[in-house]
């Protein structure tokens, strides 16, 4: 049975289905019927309420292949572009459906399908998607569940995907947060050379200071050894932490509106440039009713010292 076209949902971010989670000064509002995206955090300081996110304020919701330049959604079964929504697989290639008005596959099918709520506490949520085989033209069936909780430090985010096709299936995870930040610090061994957002070769890689700026500009990063200090020029800032395999980051500033700091399993394009042969990417095979788990926490770094990537004193 052929689905629908999965970007002619709508995002459904209306009141009545939104979570509020809180826990001490922390603050977070999650839209599950809209991609289970988280729509604001915030977090009360001293003077001020911070927006850690880009808030995204609209009532209703948006047509999903408009979504807003906001919030923080999970990347699934994919992270960042597939090149002209054509994946190699086996002796063959699989035919994914491109984001309207654009020629590639973008951000996986999971931030344009509604999730189910299956816990809902003070500070905690959880909440699950299942896809069904063939949604967005990926053959696969898989279920991924999304834990969103409130500590006393931050913001903690854990996904789990599980292929729930009888086959093997290309996997990969990520979470694209669109920070209020300034900067970010962090270590990784490798930059991947692109042309239009596709990646395409890598080289060693010996930056560790990223600035938001005024232009627009992406960085594709491996190699990433999982901790990165994000910056807001005042105040207090972010420790990101992973958990599991995110061994990858996309940095993206868009006119000096916000930065992304990307975590995400493999690297953009990543089936396409496995099946060519370049090594690197990340790409993980996941045998029927096989997991793939990460997690990552946001904890907030207190004003002060600056530090380097790794948290020694500067």
């Amino acid at each position: 049975m052929s689905q629908p076209p999965l970007y002619a949902a709508w995002m459904d971010a209306a009141a009545p289905g939104r979570l509020v989670l809180r826990h001490g000064p922390h603050r977070v509002v999650a839209a599950p019927a809209a991609g289970g995206r988280i729509l604001r955090w915030t977090t009360a300081l001293p003077g001020e309420v911070r927006d850690w996110l880009v808030p995204i304020d609209d009532a209703e919701g948006w047509p999903a292949p408009t979504w807003p330049k906001g919030g923080l959604f999970p990347l699934a079964p994919f992270s960042n572009r597939v090149r002209n929504a054509r994946m190699r697989w086996g002796s063959g290639t699989v035919a994914l459906e491109t984001l309207p008005g654009h020629p590639h596959a973008l951000h996986g099918q999971a931030q344009a399908m509604a999730w189910t709520v299956r816990e809902h506490g003070a500070d905690r949520a959880e909440l699950t998607l299942d896809h069904p085989a063939g949604a967005g033209g990926w053959p696969w069936a898989w279920r991924l569940r999304q834990t969103i909780r409130l500590r006393t430090d931050g913001l903690h985010i854990r996904l789990s995907l599980r292929n729930t096709s009888d086959t093997p299936m290309p996997a990969g995870l990520g979470l694209h947060p669109y920070f209020t930040a300034t900067g970010v610090r962090l270590n990784a061994s490798t930059e991947w050379l692109h042309e239009a957002e596709l990646a395409h070769s890598s080289r060693p890689n010996r930056r560790t200071d990223w600035q938001r700026g005024e232009r627009t500009w992406t960085a594709f990063l491996g190699g990433w050894e999982g901790r990165a200090q994000v910056d807001w020029g005042r105040g207090p800032g972010l420790v990101l932490s992973a958990e599991g395999p995110l061994e990858h980051l996309v940095l993206h500033a868009n006119a000096g509106r916000y930065l992304c700091v990307e975590p995400a399993t493999h690297v953009c394009d990543a089936a396409n440039l496995a099946a060519a042969g370049v090594s690197g990417t990340g790409l993980r095979i996941l045998a029927p009713d096989e997991s793939l788990d990460i997690g990552l926490r946001l904890d907030v770094r207190p004003s002060p010292a600056r530090t380097d990537a790794a948290g020694a004193a500067l």
